[in-house]
Parts: structure tokens; C-alpha cells; sequence
């Protein structure tokens, strides 16, 4: 658990091999460069195959990449299944959702992460991706802890401030906010929350970039005199016992029946995934508008290696590494 937590506040949490060759080849030099790629893949795992040849092969490795809000959980699982399967190597990497699925859909990952559903663009350029959700949790507001004025916001409070850069009483001593600088499921949550699409935030201007989940928190923690608005998955917000990390605050949201002036914590927000899931109306517990999913991306019908790791991950016997990654598993809210 101290491990997760220290990946999860320094910036290798967003690996650089997938936040470069996935996010700048795939989206940017396209098929050939994309064949390099896969071919880079093929020869680390066929170092450790037998001579049984590419087949074999494809069964000694798991590549998963994508999300930096499902990249700390799947480390934690990784970790386990790899404990139970010791002749199965289980490599977890960043990147944002966005390269998740782009990569899962190119054939060059086993397993993209993302933190949100599938886009109508990815389903139309990728039409035969297979969602299978693992857990869920939701994303919250953070600022300095420093800024003790700051307790609850309405979303119109989050709204001003992200689409006119306009900070109400509620947010004082806020001087500005950040965005992420990838494609990411978290800020398409927070996009659609506040401004009704998931591409909305694109358009903000002046709004500095921050680069994962990991970044974002960074960046906050940082600002000592005029403090800043961030989002960053729960998960990265608390620590292994529920408790907030230090040098943010994590500010309460009032949206409906929604007060705002209940904890942000495991209770509410599961609460609020328990709500959204059974489509029940919205309790006063956490916006189920910033509750989300945690998906495992596969291309096509997936071999049965990594159709029996996902099947654990699905299981009661995962809870305890959702747990230390600050999430929730499929089976507690499903």
C-alpha cells in the first residue's frame, strides 16, 4: 500500500513510454510507426517465450496501458494474480484513457484502461471493442489545504470558474484552475458535469494543462500564497485509510439534493456509485454526475489468459487491492 500511495503523488505515475509512443505515434505518425511499435512489444515478450513460437508467446505476457485513474488499481492486481500465476508477467503502463483505447483498438496493448465509457468517435473508428467494467469512483474538486475559506461549492461555482475563469465567494482565495493536458477521462467526467459534453473543457483557454492524475495533484499541493482548482480521481485524494492526503482539501460539491456538506469520503461516494448504477434518483450523499467507471478495454474476444484475469478483477477476492488503490470493485456496487 505505501508503494501505491508513492507512485500515485510523483509523476512517473504516467508513464512516459505510453504517454509518448501511444499518444504521439498513434495519434500522429499512424500505421507505420505503429507497426514498429507492435513490433518493439513483440520482441520484449518473445524473450520470454518458449520455443513453442509468437503463440506461446502471446500467453507468458499481459500489456495493459491507459488511464492513470485505473493504472494504480491495476498495478495492485497485477501484483496479486501474478502472486496465484507466477509463469504470467503482467506489465501495467499511463498514458490517459484516450491512448487506452486507441491502443487497445490498434491491437498493440491486450488490455486498454479507461475511467469513462467508450466515445461514439472510438466506437465508430473501433467497432469491435469489448467494455468490461472492473470497479468505479468518482472524481473530486481539490485545492490547497492552505485555503481555509474553501470548504463547499455549488456547481455553478465550478462552472463560473471553469468557463469564465470567474471564482465566487465560495472559492476564494482561488486565483486559477487547472485542466489536463491529455486525453483523459477524468477531465471528460468533469466536462460533461460542469459544461453538459465530454469534449466542452477542449475549448477553455488560459486554462493550464497538467499531465495525469499525479501532475494535477502536484500542481495543487504546490501553490503557497494564491491556491488553484484541480480535479483528480478519489483515489489519489486519500490515502490507504481513507484519509485525505497532505497539502490538498477536497472540496465539497452542492448540486441538487446534494448539500455539499457530507464528507467526501469512501461511505458517500460508494453511495452515490450504488445510486447511478441502479439509475435510482440522486441521494444526498455525492453527484452522481462525477461518479464513474472503471473499464478494462479488449479488442475482439480476448484470449483466455486475459479473459481469466479479468474475470479476478471482477471478483470479491479483488476488493482488497481496490481498497489500497482508494476505489471500489465491480461486486461492491453492482
Amino acid at each position: 500500500m505505501n508503494a501505491i500511495r508513492k507512485m500515485k503523488e510523483n509523476e512517473h505515475a504516467v508513464s512516459p513510454i505510453v504517454a509518448t509512443l501511444v499518444l504521439i505515434v498513434v495519434a500522429v505518425i499512424g500505421a507505420v510507426a505503429v507497426g514498429t511499435l507492435v513490433g518493439t512489444f513483440s520482441t520484449d515478450v518473445s524473450k520470454e517465450a518458449n520455443a513453442e513460437g509468437a503463440g506461446a508467446a502471446a500467453q507468458t505476457e499481459i500489456l495493459i496501458a491507459g488511464s492513470t485513474t485505473v493504472q494504480p488499481v491495476s498495478e495492485e492486481l497485477a501484483k496479486s494474480y501474478m502472486k496465484e500465476h507466477p509463469g504470467l508477467k503482467i506489465t501495467v503502463q499511463g498514458g490517459g484513457s484516450g491512448a487506452g483505447v486507441s491502443s487497445a483498438g490498434m491491437g498493440i496493448v491486450d488490455i486498454g484502461a479507461a475511467s469513462r465509457a467508450l466515445n461514439d468517435a472510438e466506437k465508430t473508428s473501433y467497432p469491435d471493442l469489448n467494455t468490461y467494467q472492473i470497479g468505479g469512483s468518482a472524481v473530486v474538486f481539490i485545492t490547497s489545504d492552505k485555503a481555509t475559506s474553501v470548504t463547499t461549492a455549488t456547481k455553478d461555482d465550478l462552472k463560473a470558474a471553469y468557463q469564465s475563469k470567474t471564482f465566487t465567494s465560495n472559492l476564494s482565495g482561488i486565483d486559477d484552475r487547472y485542466q489536463r493536458s491529455e486525453s483523459s477521462g477524468t477531465e471528460d467526467t468533469v466536462s460533461k458535469y460542469l459544461l453538459g459534453s465530454d469534449s466542452a473543457m477542449n475549448g477553455i483557454t488560459n486554462c493550464t494543462g497538467q499531465l495525469g492524475n499525479a501532475g494535477m495533484l502536484a500542481a495543487v499541493k504546490a501553490a503557497t500564497t494564491q491556491y488553484k482548482l484541480g480535479f483528480v480521481d478519489f483515489g489519489y485524494a486519500v490515502d490507504s485509510t481513507g484519509a485525505t492526503v497532505p497539502g490538498i482539501k477536497i472540496i465539497g460539491v452542492a448540486d441538487g439534493n446534494v448539500d455539499g456538506s457530507k464528507p467526501v469520503d469512501r461511505t458517500n461516494i460508494l453511495a452515490a456509485l450504488k445510486d447511478e448504477k441502479a439509475k435510482a434518483a440522486q441521494q444526498n450523499n455525492y453527484p452522481q454526475g462525477l461518479v464513474r467507471p472503471l473499464n478494462y478495454i479488449i479488442k475482439g474476444t480476448p484470449s483466455s489468459v486475459v479473459k481469466n484475469y479479468i474475470t479476478f478483477c471482477q471478483s470479491p477476492g479483488s476488493l482488497e487491492d481496490f481498497k489500497a488503490a482508494g476505489m471500489f470493485g465491480i461486486t461492491e456496487f453492482a
